[in-house]
C-alpha cells in the first residue's frame, strides 16, 4: 500500500523530462537562464530585483571596477585629510564641473554604442533564425514529393551539420588561440559517429542529429568555415536527386524553389558571419571606454576630496578645542552626501551600460565557459528545437490520416 501511495505521488511528467533530457546527447531542450525566454510582465514589478543570474549584476568585472574606484576614492580622503592644513581653501566643485561636462560625451558616446549593439545582436539572431527555418523547409519540401527516407535524412544531416558548425566556430572565435584547436577537436569527437546510414540517428529519439562520418571529417577539419561549405554538398546531393528523377529536373519552378531554399540557408549564415565579425570602429569605441573610465576616476576623486575635506574640518576644529557646531556638521555631512550619490552611482550607472553594451555586442564571448553569461544568444536551445521540429515533421510523414504518400517518382517495390 505504502509503495502505491509513493507511485502515486511521483510526478510522471516530470521525471520523463528529466530522463530524457539526460539522454540527450547534444544540447537540451532547456536553457534556463538565456537573454531571450524571459517574463516580460515581471519588468514593472519587483520581483526583477529578486533574480540577478544572467544579468550584468553578476559580473565580476563590474563589480572589480567600483571596488577599484571605491579605494581611490578612500586613498585620496586619507591623503587630503592628513595632507591639507587648511581644508577650507580647497574647491571640488572643479572635479564635479570637469565630471559634469564628461558625462553628456560619455551618455552620447554610450547611447550610440548600445543601439549599434542591440542591432548587431538582433541581425544575428534573426540570421540563425533564417538558417533553421529554410532546414524545416527543405525537409518539408522533400518530404512532400516523397522523396526516399535515406535521401531526406542525409540531406538534413548535412543541413544540421552546417548549423552546428556555424555556432561551434563562433564559440571558438571568441576563445583563446590557443584553445581553438582542443576546442574544435571536442566538438568534433562528440559529432563523429561510426554508422554508415544517415537514419540511424532518427531511429534514437534522444540522440542528436549532427552527426559526420570520419572521411567526411577530413574534409571538413582543415576548411575556413564548414558552416557555409557544407551547402555545396547540400546543393549537390540536390542536384543528384534531380539527375535520379526523385525531384523535379532543374529547368521546373520546384527545383527552383528547393534551391532558393538552400540560398535562403547560406544567406543566413553570411549574415550571422557579418554581424559577428563586423564590430564598430575601434577609433569610436576605444575613445567611448577611454572617457568612461576617465569620468569615474574623476568622480572617484571628487568624492575621495570631498570625504577628506569634510574629515580634515572636523579635525580642524576638535583640534582648536572649538566645540562642535552642529550646523556646520549638518551641512559637511550634507554634501558629502551628495557628492557621494553624484559620484558613485552616476559611474556606477555608465559602466554597468558599457558592460550591457560589450556583452550584447559579443554574444559568444563566453559561450564556450557560461551557460549563463549575459547577452548570449541561446543557439544551443535554438538548435535542440530545430531537431525537435525536424523528428515531430518526420512523425507526422509517417503517420498519415487516411491518405497514401505521394512520390513524384514512385519507389521499385
Amino acid at each position: 500500500m505504502a509503495a502505491a501511495q509513493d507511485s502515486e505521488k511521483t510526478p510522471l511528467l516530470a521525471e520523463e523530462g528529466k530522463a530524457c533530457e539526460q539522454d540527450v546527447d547534444g544540447p537540451k531542450l532547456e536553457e534556463p537562464d538565456d537573454s531571450m525566454s524571459y517574463d516580460a510582465r515581471k519588468l514593472v514589478t519587483f520581483e526583477v530585483c529578486k533574480d540577478f543570474s544572467g544579468t550584468v549584476w553578476a559580473k565580476r568585472s563590474l563589480w572589480k571596477m567600483m571596488g577599484m574606484l571605491i579605494t581611490v576614492a578612500i586613498v585620496t580622503s586619507v591623503v587630503v585629510a592628513l595632507c591639507v592644513r587648511d581644508p577650507s581653501k580647497l574647491d571640488v566643485s572643479k572635479f564635479q564641473t570637469i565630471s559634469g561636462f564628461l558625462k553628456v560625451i560619455v551618455g552620447l558616446l554610450l547611447g550610440f554604442f548600445l543601439s549599434s549593439s542591440v542591432a548587431r545582436w538582433y541581425t544575428c539572431t534573426t540570421g540563425f533564425l533564417e538558417l533553421f527555418d529554410a532546414i524545416r523547409g527543405m525537409q518539408m519540401q522533400l518530404n512532400a514529393l516523397g522523396v526516399p527516407k535515406e535521401r531526406v535524412h542525409l540531406c538534413l544531416r548535412y543541413c544540421i551539420l552546417s548549423a552546428n558548425c556555424l555556432n561551434n566556430s563562433l564559440m571558438a572565435g571568441a576563445l583563446h588561440p590557443k584553445e581553438r584547436a582542443a576546442f574544435y577537436k571536442e566538438k568534433w569527437q562528440k559529432m563523429l559517429t561510426t554508422d554508415k546510414n544517415s537514419s540511424v540517428a532518427w531511429s534514437q529519439p534522444h540522440a542528436s542529429l549532427a552527426k559526420v562520418y570520419e572521411d567526411e571529417l577530413k574534409s571538413l577539419d582543415g576548411l575556413e568555415d564548414p558552416s557555409q561549405t557544407l551547402w555545396v554538398w547540400v546543393t549537390s546531393l540536390l542536384s543528384r536527386m534531380s539527375a535520379d528523377g526523385e525531384i523535379p529536373p532543374m529547368p521546373t519552378p520546384t527545383y527552383g524553389r528547393i534551391i532558393q531554399i538552400a540560398e535562403t540557408a547560406y544567406n543566413g549564415i553570411r549574415e550571422v558571419r557579418a554581424s559577428v565579425s563586423v564590430q564598430p570602429p575601434y577609433v569610436h569605441v576605444q575613445m567611448m571606454a577611454m572617457l568612461v573610465n576617465i569620468n569615474n576616476l574623476i568622480c572617484a576623486l571628487s568624492f575621495g576630496m570631498t570625504m577628506g575635506v569634510t574629515v580634515a574640518s572636523y579635525m580642524a576644529r576638535m583640534k582648536k578645542g572649538k566645540a562642535t557646531n552642529a550646523e556646520d556638521t549638518a551641512r559637511d555631512l550634507q554634501d558629502l552626501l551628495i557628492t557621494f550619490i553624484l559620484s558613485t552611482i552616476g559611474p556606477f550607472l555608465y559602466q554597468a551600460l558599457l558592460e550591457v553594451a560589450v556583452c550584447i555586442a559579443q554574444p559568444f564571448a563566453d559561450a564556450g565557459k557560461d551557460a549563463k553569461s549575459p547577452g548570449r544568444i541561446p543557439t544551443d536551445k535554438l538548435l535542440y528545437q530545430l531537431e525537435k521540429d525536424l523528428r515531430d515533421a518526420e512523425t507526422m510523414t509517417e503517420n498519415l490520416p487516411c491518405w497514401d504518400q505521394p512520390y513524384f517518382k514512385q519507389p521499385a517495390k
